[in-house]
């Protein structure tokens, strides 16, 4: 099974890249894969301020802890598939950079319903006979 994903991931990264070239030619593709390649590695180099602020707010605990795991997650991934040439891990990188992908997988994970009242309170039950 995971092989025919990985030729299904590379015959659809070949069919995107030659439709990309053939709309913008090669050398906006080269310029695209360069471009891409570059905001990549910034991201990865700047990925500590990031990470500081989202653990700032894991911290405050205003985010949970999926949505922490995955946004660092996402955040690493989206960079490394920029970093990789081709249409497609571009496009999947831009993607991955932002909370769209969360909000798009966040039907599909299942989550306990918590409330934000949830208070727990110790009760003893006395009974008169």
């Amino acid at each position: 099974m995971p092989l025919i994903l990985i030729l299904l991931y590379i015959f659809l990264e070949i069919l995107l890249s030659y439709a990309l070239i053939e709309w913008i030619g090669v050398f906006g593709f080269f310029l695209e894969v360069v471009i891409t390649a570059l905001l990549g590695l910034g991201l990865l180099v700047n990925f500590r301020i990031f990470f500081k602020e989202v653990l700032g707010k894991f911290y405050l605990r205003e985010i949970s802890q999926e949505v922490f795991f995955s946004s660092n997650v996402f955040r690493i991934l989206g960079a490394i598939l920029l970093i990789l040439p081709g249409a497609l891990s571009d496009i999947l990188g831009i993607f991955m950079q932002f909370s769209i992908t969360l909000m798009l997988l966040k039907p599909f994970s299942k989550t306990k319903a918590s409330s934000k009242d949830s208070e727990i309170i110790d009760v003893e039950v006395i009974e008169k006979d």
